[in-house]
């Protein structure tokens, strides 16, 4: 779920398993589209899903690519842990492994995956670490793959910030009205989880705009942002058969 071992405890992770699901907006929908952006796998491909928390996505790629195998990586023994046990139906064809998301050892597989995935995540890298890890995924890809990433995104103005701020506010409230829990609302504040609310140096969020000109310029094509809503995106790209353009 984060950049370092100094940026995220396992008390961090029991919150986020407890509360993950009204903190994000629209979480599911989220991973849908995070699976409808990869073209279909081939048979055995492989998918990384980059700090992998409770594993909430890694089992919405397992369940829409079944001729595919997912490996969770994460920096939480309590998120692995937990990820193990919940997506324990399906297999071999889930594993987890530990990792740093700076560190640089992770970022050369054999065989190449054919997706490369994270939720909620990349924002702790600053511009210069995120710019670093698309040109480290593009070089891990197989060509015809994809790389997309859900993640907080910075505002270019007070707008946007202040749209983005009222807005997952709002989510985190009908959300935990939704399900019953209107304590999880009240959790969101004590926690100060909104980085627009309460601004956090391990939060370094970067505005959509920049990192879809990183992808492009690193040679992903087709670069897009495929949802938003309340400082909150889905984009990537794939990496080309053959020469880019």
């Amino acid at each position: 779920m984060t950049a370092s071992e100094e940026d995220w405890n396992e008390q961090d992770s029991q919150d986020f398993i407890r509360y993950g699901e009204y903190f994000v907006p629209e979480r599911a929908a989220q991973a849908a589209v995070i699976a409808s952006a990869i073209p279909t796998p081939p048979p055995g491909a492989l998918i990384l899903d980059l700090c992998c928390g409770q594993g909430r996505l890694s089992a919405a790629l397992l369940e829409a690519f079944p001729q595919a195998e997912v490996v969770g990586l994460d920096i939480s023994t309590t998120m692995l842990e937990t990820a193990g046990r919940e997506l324990a139906s399906f297999g071999d064809r889930f594993r987890t492994e530990h990792f740093d998301l700076a560190a640089s050892a992770w970022r050369v597989r054999d065989p190449a995956p054919w997706a490369v995935v994270s939720s909620l995540a990349v924002h702790h890298l600053d511009g210069e670490g995120k710019q670093q890890l698309f040109r480290d995924v593009y070089a891990m890809l197989r060509p015809g793959g994809a790389f997309v990433l859900a993640d907080l995104v910075e505002a270019t103005g007070p707008l946007g910030h202040e749209l983005a701020r009222r807005m997952w506010d709002d989510a985190v409230r009908e959300q935990s009205a939704e399900a019953g829990v209107p304590a999880a609302y009240e959790k969101f504040h004590e926690l100060e989880w909104s980085h627009y609310h309460y601004p956090d140096p391990l939060d370094r969020p970067s505005p959509l705009g920049d990192q879809l000109n990183w992808l492009a310029r690193t040679g992903f094509a087709h670069v897009d942002a495929y949802w938003m809503k309340a400082g909150h995106a889905v984009f990537g790209g794939v990496k080309q058969e053959g020469p880019t353009a």
